[in-house]
């Protein structure tokens, strides 16, 4: 069989492998050496393909399809740069534990560092942030499958996390031709351990549950545990617990926890860390008290003690032994910190007002996406408890500002029971407005809430704003040229220029419409931190 024979051949018994192992979504950006695997998705009646220029925006929208299906997600590119385009969602993917399967088309391996037009050396280009690494050359049966299938596998956490993998296959010249042979392969199934573990709390009388972004606990589970140990939940916003009426569970800790005049001599954590400095601080702190709950086993995390399992398969082992004073003034701390909230005036220009009110218009199961930065802290800080359970995505493995608006675009496409949301800084919406492009073959309803402050104002709270420092709005600060307005215009996006209370007023009948919205919120960033100042003043005399 000749070069195009071979490539049409694999490349259509590697999709009907992925299909076996639960893949249903192929994120493509065009190229010519990719061309047998693309022509072999599209021609894939079961798996949904998705078109896009921008590779680094397509491995975003990929990696929101993987965060709302719980599913592998391939991401396909042709060679060269495109391959490096990819890297940023990688580096989310990997920090987040989610199944990106990273299949990049190559030359022969004898043209690497040869000159070759778009030619560059792919070998573990990604480095440790994927899983695992493959390169295939088309001249074995078996043996190519069961390293697909192995590969897939180790993405879904068979040997220990989750996360992206790398298949990159290399294709000779001519690249297309239809014929059809077939082959058998039976993929096996991915075997996941995990051992029941023993905890015991006997000996503490001031523990604390922190609950950072959760990937496998269950929200009930959690709660259950501190009804039974008596103790409170810092609740981060991304763990999705804080619309439970539970008095345990508390929202509003970022301003007050670092006033506690004595520390928690347990700490009980799940998911990833927080959101909060402040609270991340305190974990410091108590580093040889605190104990993470993970089957993964502490990645990208530096707490001493791991218990590696889920929290089902966890016997806690305590006494009542509690601290009930101390219980009571973090109890005390925090009903007092909502009252004060409540009672501030908040500006009509003020993002914390801005963030209040779209907590409060959001109805159950409907999802926000909150992008980072700001946007994120200020929900972390002042959403407090929601009165609906609203479902909370953002991108924190990295943290970046890159990939935002497409991670969400790929969540909002598998939603479509509910509605969805985006809160996003206006250098965000910027910085990764190509993902747009994909709404030409999509059919996606996303009302996104962009809030201009004129620039990264969140460089403007740091120490060093202050030091008269040269170009510090040019380099640091970074206004957008370019108008929100004309931004939308572009890509024949629903416009609308809304103040706050215009926002609580027409958020949900906009929202009702179809397609993408697009809102833009002119906010005024000092009056935030004017507020924060007063709010931290009052809590101080407590």
């Amino acid at each position: 069989m000749n070069n195009s024979g071979l490539n049409c051949f694999w490349s259509n018994q590697i999709i009907d492998l992925l299909y076996k192992k639960g893949v249903r979504y192929a994120c493509i950006s065009p190229g010519s050496r990719n061309t047998p695997l693309v022509n072999a998705f599209v021609n894939h009646s079961k798996i949904e393909c998705f078109s896009h220029i921008d590779e680094r925006s397509s491995a975003f929208f990929a990696l929101g399809l993987t965060k709302k299906s719980l599913k592998p997600v391939v991401v396909l590119t042709t060679s060269g740069t495109a391959t490096a385009n990819l890297f940023p969602a990688i580096i989310e993917g990997s920090l987040s534990m989610k199944p990106l399967i990273i299949i990049t088309a190559d030359r022969p391996e004898n043209l690497v560092n040869t000159g070759e037009n778009q030619t560059i050396n792919q070998t573990n280009i990604y480095g440790d942030y994927v899983r695992k690494m493959e390169n295939l050359n088309k001249n074995k049966s078996v043996g190519i499958l069961k390293k697909i299938d192995s590969l897939v596998n180790i993405s879904l956490g068979e040997k220990n996390i989750p996360g992206p993998v790398h298949l990159n296959i290399r294709f000779k010249e001519p690249l297309l031709d239809n014929k059809k042979l077939k082959i058998t392969y039976k993929p096996k199934s991915i075997k996941i351990n995990n051992k029941n573990r023993s905890f015991s709390i006997t000996k503490f009388k001031r523990p604390i549950i922190i609950c950072g972004e959760l990937s496998s606990s269950k929200s009930i589970d959690i709660i259950q545990l501190s009804n039974k140990l008596n103790c409170p939940i810092l609740a981060d916003s991304l763990s999705n617990l804080r619309y439970y009426k539970n008095k345990n569970v508390l929202a509003y800790y970022d301003h007050y926890i670092d006033k506690l005049d004595k520390m928690p001599d347990c700490i009980i954590r799940f998911g990833k860390k927080p959101v909060s400095k402040n609270l991340t601080t305190l974990i410091k702190k108590c580093k040889k008290s605190s104990f993470l709950i993970d089957p993964y086993l502490s990645f990208n995390d530096d707490c001493p003690n791991v218990i590696k399992s889920s929290l089902n398969n966890t016997n806690f082992i305590f006494e009542n032994n509690i601290d009930y004073k101390w219980i009571e003034k973090i109890l005390k701390l925090e009903d007092c910190t909502k009252k004060l909230v409540e009672k501030i005036k908040f500006n009509n220009k003020s993002e914390i007002t801005l963030v209040e009110t779209i907590a409060n218009k959001l109805n159950n199961n409907d999802i926000l996406f909150i992008g980072n930065s700001m946007p994120i802290r200020i929900f972390d800080q002042f959403s407090g408890k929601l009165k609906n359970n609203i479902k909370l995505f953002s991108n924190r493995g990295a943290s970046g500002i890159d990939g935002i608006i497409s991670t969400s675009l790929g969540i909002s496409h598998l939603n479509k029971n509910s509605k969805n949301f985006l809160l996003i800084g206006d250098v965000s919406l910027f910085h990764d407005s190509n993902a747009f492009h994909i709404l030409k073959n999509t059919n996606i309803n996303l009302t996104i809430i962009v809030v201009n402050n004129k620039g990264g104002q969140i460089f403007s709270r740091l120490s060093y704003s202050n030091n008269n420092i040269k170009d510090f709005e040019k380099f640091w600060i970074t206004p957008p040229l370019t108008k929100i307005d004309d931004l939308a215009n572009l890509f024949k996006i629903k416009y609308y220029n809304l103040d706050i209370k215009e926002v609580n007023s027409r958020l949900e009948k906009i929202s009702n419409l179809k397609g993408v919205k697009l809102i833009e919120v002119k906010i005024n960033s000092k009056t935030d931190i004017k507020i924060s100042e007063k709010l931290n003043q009052k809590i101080s005399l407590i």
